[in-house]
């Protein structure tokens, strides 16, 4: 069965293939010496792989990501790159959906596509526009591939573009992506990182809400255990941009991050200074609750830069295994898009509202509590990725939505202007009905502290934000000048 069309009978096709089982084992070899490429599943690509025709070029890929030793200057950061290693066509099909006769060539020696790659073991890419038009030539006609357009191009620009320095958004991201990868080489050492971050908590202030944790003995002491994406939140909390900045620069020093701290914090969603934790009381948690917010950040970080798929199921494993613990909400996405923000999709209010309401992509919320699984928000990350190569879409990068959500104003809802706390947006999913809703109301930091808040009333107020203090003033008239108002919220962690 050879499965052979007239050469006009459908657009030049170019199929690209991966050729490792179990993310390791390079077959690459075999394939070329057989005249064969399987795709090494049972259950997977077999629509596709029969969707392939004698006559069709193929090529043999190999995606991964790197920072150094690119043809231009990637300024530190982490590029897409896809190593063509062999190509050849297709000449048949048998049908069974998992693979195919192929008279190869080995790329020798193998050449390296940048930018515009897929994660997938078969990507099918029909020559539609100047980028996939550019990728075949590039493959199978060996054309040189046009760096500068495509470094330049919407997807690219802010980072790898040649636009001049004061132009440039987000130089944050480079200092999330190292503490990140330094972090990471705490996991197996969690005792020397608590112990620093005690230190820390002694001469800085802000972080006095790690002192509040319950053991099983009664006792209140300071956190014994803690999981990265709490560790992170420590300087992305809802307080001044200073105190932010503070925290940050110490714990950078005691991770041994060389990353200078950023200026801003442009495009960063926060959370609630009162319930920043993404775990409970140790009296009451799951005893692998904190290990498993460990995977979820060690296999995300493999997802990111791997470019492997087999990385992508791990992290499937493990988001939804950590969802819908005791802290764990949508804030687990905002974890996501601090360590790799040009990666990963942060799903705070705004974004929310901008994703579903501006760009008019469905967030699946097949999760627990009616949030979204591991599979809806790939789901939504799949689409806008595809999406950001478009010019003339309304963002092109995932700090860039998160910036742009924070001004966006949904048309349906009413503006509930000044009764709004903005900076309150993190950990809604803890929050009674009526604020998660939006709705103001009159809290004082008197009822906060009865309700068992571990800071005194002015660590409470050193930790909003100027905007949160201008709120008081509002609710002090309201109230009376004898009570500080606050929007509701949890009154621990």
């Amino acid at each position: 069965m050879t499965n052979r069309e007239p050469e006009n009978a459908r657009p030049r096709v170019g199929w690209f293939v991966g050729a490792f089982y179990n993310g390791t084992d390079d077959q690459t070899q075999r394939f070329v010496a057989e005249g064969i490429w399987e795709n090494g599943y049972r259950d997977k690509y077999l629509d596709l792989v029969r969707s392939m025709r004698a006559g069709d070029r193929i090529a043999i890929k190999s995606s991964y990501v790197r920072k150094n030793n690119l043809p231009f200057d990637s300024r530190g950061l982490r590029v897409s790159v896809m190593a063509v290693k062999a190509i050849g066509t297709i000449t048949e099909n048998p049908g069974d959906g998992r693979h195919v006769r192929v008279n190869w060539t080995e790329a020798e020696p193998v050449r390296e596509w940048y930018f515009y790659t897929n994660r997938g073991t078969v990507w099918r890419v029909l020559p539609e526009d100047w980028m996939s038009e550019g990728l075949i030539a590039f493959a199978f006609d060996r054309k040189p591939q046009d760096i500068d357009r495509f470094r330049n191009a919407p997807n690219w620009q802010e980072r790898f573009g040649t636009t001049t320095p004061d132009k440039r958004r987000f130089g944050w991201t480079k200092f999330y992506e190292a503490v990140a990868d330094k972090l990471l080489l705490f996991r197996n050492k969690r005792p020397e990182l608590i112990e620093g971050i005690r230190e820390i908590s002694l001469r800085v202030e802000g972080l006095g809400h790690l002192k509040a944790d319950q053991y099983a003995d009664g006792t209140t002491d300071f956190i014994r255990d803690i999981c990265p994406f709490t560790t992170m939140g420590l300087f992305n909390r809802g307080t001044t941009e200073s105190n932010r900045k503070i925290i940050a620069m110490n714990l950078a020093k005691l991770l041994g991050v060389d990353e200078p701290v950023p200026n801003s914090f442009e495009g960063i969603p926060t959370l609630n200074p009162q319930n920043s934790w993404y775990f409970g009381f140790e009296k009451d948690r799951q005893p692998d609750h904190i290990d498993a917010l460990w995977d979820v950040f060690a296999t995300s970080i493999e997802f990111a830069d791997s470019e492997d798929e087999e990385a992508r199921i791990e992290f499937i494993k493990a988001f939804d295994s950590a969802n819908g613990r005791k802290g764990v909400a949508w804030n687990l996405t905002f974890g996501l898009y601090w360590i790799r923000p040009w990666r990963f999709l942060g799903l705070d209010h705004n974004s929310k509202v901008y994703v579903s309401k501006k760009l008019a992509i469905t967030i699946g919320l097949h999760g627990p509590k009616k949030r979204c699984s591991a599979a809806d928000y790939l789901a939504v990350m799949d689409t806008l990725e595809a999406r950001f190569q478009e010019a003339s879409y309304p963002v092109h990068s995932y700090p860039e939505l998160s910036l742009e959500a924070w001004t966006y104003k949904d048309p349906t809802e009413p503006t509930l202007a000044d009764d709004k706390l903005d900076e309150y947006q993190g950990s809604e999913d803890e929050a009674p009905d009526e604020a998660s809703k939006g709705t103001p109301i009159a809290y004082a930091i008197e009822d906060i502290m009865r309700e068992g808040c571990f800071l005194d009333s002015q660590e409470i107020l050193a930790s909003l934000s100027e905007s949160a203090r201008r709120k008081i003033l509002y609710f002090r008239g309201r109230q009376g000048p004898e009570r500080h108002g606050l929007r509701s919220v949890l009154p621990s962690r």
